[in-house]
C-alpha cells in the first residue's frame, strides 16, 4: 500500500504540477520537461493502481508486484546518482535518491518478510 500511495502522490504532482516539481529538483521547465513531466506521472499513477489492486497478493503474484516495485527504485537510485555526479541533474536533486532508497529498502523488507512465511 504504501508503494501505491507514494506512486500517486508523486504521479499526480508531477501530471498536474510539473513545473512546480522540476524545481524542486533544480530543473528548468522546458516544454519537453514538461511533457515528460506528465508521462512520468501518468506512468507513476498507473504503478500505483496496479500496487493497490494488488495489496492482497501472495504467493507469486506479490513476489512478482515486488521485484518490480523494488527494480524500479533500484534503477531510479542508480540513473539519478548517475545524472547528479556527471551534472546532468543538479545536487538540489539528491533528496530524490533518500525517497528511491526508502521505498526500495520497504520493497525488499517485505520480500524478505513474505519469503520467510512461504
Amino acid at each position: 500500500m504504501l508503494g501505491a500511495i507514494a506512486a500517486f502522490v508523486f504521479g499526480l504532482a508531477l501530471l498536474v504540477f510539473p513545473t512546480t516539481m522540476l524545481a524542486g529538483f533544480g530543473l528548468g521547465t522546458p516544454n519537453e520537461g514538461v511533457v515528460l513531466s506528465r508521462d512520468v506521472g501518468a506512468t507513476l499513477i498507473g504503478l500505483g493502481v496496479i500496487n493497490w489492486m494488488a495489496r492482497n497478493a501472495t504467493g507469486e503474484v506479490l513476489r512478482a508486484l515486488l521485484v518490480g516495485n523494488v527494480v524500479v527504485q533500484a534503477l531510479e537510485l542508480l540513473i539519478n546518482g548517475y545524472e547528479i555526479v556527471i551534472g546532468d541533474l543538479p545536487s538540489q536533486a539528491a533528496g530524490g535518491l533518500l525517497i528511491h532508497l526508502v521505498l526500495g529498502a520497504v520493497f525488499v523488507f517485505a520480500m524478505r518478510s513474505t519469503s520467510s512465511r512461504a
